[in-house]
């Protein structure tokens, strides 16, 4: 058995870009490495792949598609443990998939870099984020997608910044692929994304990735009214906040005792952000 985590990833803003290179496609934006993420148990069995979420059986996609790219025909059993919901823009597929391919590299004596690279061709294929995995591959707090991919093919730097974060989940989980399949809204996305990474890129700063999340959320209308209201009930007590993209969830500075406090409803996580790389943390 052999056992691997990964930090979880939450995106400020971004501008999708989609090209013929799986490898080169993705986003470009900004976003925070969380502590919060993935650990995932891999062991092999005489033949197919079982996937198990938190416990439950599970289709599973993107995990599936990392096991077909890195062990192919392999029997697999394989439980994925998230420390945060699926579908609220904190990374957990991705989080999952690099994990799951870092156990099976593991396995298999292959490098780490093929990991990273059948994690971000899965999410990207499989309708996840698309940002993502690149931004859990960089060694720093606070990543900013310059251009899209997955290095080498794109390239990801890191500000220095780091934040003491919670995360509020406000309601249901929201599809990646059904917001982005949109072609006026792709488009809109696109457009407010460009113009707050390359402000972002001018003078990086904890203030500014606040206000340019704020601004990309209002602009690109992916907030709902449940998110503006969030947003709105913790600046009004004096801390910043943004949403989750793309969720409906909003990540901000203020202690989780106090965001509690503001979203009674709200389902609240302490989760400081984290240099700390994905890696097997077993392996019997």
């Amino acid at each position: 058995m052999i056992r691997a985590y990964s930090p979880g990833h939450l995106t400020c803003f971004f501008q999708p870009v989609r090209v013929d290179s799986l490898a080169a496609s993705g986003s470009r934006g900004a976003g925070v490495r969380l502590s919060l993420g993935s650990e995932v148990s891999v062991e092999e069995t005489r033949s197919g792949v079982r996937v198990f979420l938190d416990g439950e059986p599970s289709e599973a996609r993107v995990s599936r598609r990392v096991a077909d790219l890195l062990a192919p025909g392999r029997g697999l059993e394989v439980h994925v443990l998230n420390s945060l919901p699926m579908g609220q823009g904190m990374g957990m597929s991705a989080s999952g998939a690099v994990a799951l391919g870092l156990c099976l590299c593991g396995m298999l004596g292959l490098h780490e870099e093929e990991a990273y690279a059948a994690a971000h061709v899965a999410e990207v294929e499989c309708g996840g984020g698309l940002g993502d995995v690149a931004g859990i591959s960089c060694r720093g707090h606070q990543p900013v997608r310059v251009s899209p991919g997955l290095p080498p093919a794109g390239r990801v730097e890191d500000t220095g910044i780091s934040l003491h974060l919670s995360l509020a989940v406000l309601g249901g989980p929201l599809s990646t692929g059904s917001v982005l399949g949109d072609p006026e809204r792709s488009s809109r996305i696109s457009r407010s994304g460009g113009f707050a990474l390359e402000e972002y890129l001018a003078a990086p700063s904890a203030d500014s990735l606040f206000r340019l999340s704020n601004r990309f959320s209002a602009d690109s209308r992916l907030e709902t009214g449940e998110v503006s209201r969030a947003i709105g009930l913790l600046k009004g007590a004096g801390f910043r906040a943004g949403m989750c993209m793309l969720g409906h969830s909003v990540f901000t500075d203020a202690p989780a005792s106090e965001t509690a406090e503001l979203l009674p409803q709200a389902r609240v996580f302490r989760c400081p952000s984290t240099a700390e790389p994905a890696r097997i943390i077993r392996k019997a």
